[in-house]
C-alpha cells in the first residue's frame, strides 16, 4: 500500500484525549488513523486514547507521532508567549 497524505490539520496532545498515549503492540494489521498506511502486526506504534470513547484509542505511526508532537510542542510554546 502506498502512503498517502495525512488527513486534516495536525492534531495536538493537548486538551483532548482521556489519558496518555502509550507505545503498544500491535496484535493484528492495523491502519494509521491519520496517514492510513498499513501497520504489520508485530511491530510497535503509538495508541492515543479518544475523547469520550469507552476502549478506543487511535493508532499512529511513528512518523505520524512525531508530527503530533512537533504539534504539540507549537502549541505550547504559543501557550508560554500569553
Amino acid at each position: 500500500m502506498t502512503k498517502k497524505t495525512p488527513k486534516g490539520k495536525v492534531p495536538s496532545l493537548i486538551g483532548g484525549t482521556n489519558g496518555r498515549p502509550v507505545r503498544v503492540e500491535i496484535q493484528r494489521r492495523s491502519e494509521c488513523y491519520r496517514c492510513e498506511d498499513g501497520l504489520a502486526s508485530g511491530a510497535s506504534c503509538v495508541a492515543i486514547p479518544k475523547l469520550g470513547a469507552f476502549a478506543n484509542k487511535r493508532r499512529v505511526c511513528d512518523a505520524c507521532y512525531q508530527a503530533i508532537l512537533k504539534q504539540t510542542s507549537d502549541d505550547l510554546e504559543e501557550l508560554r508567549r500569553l
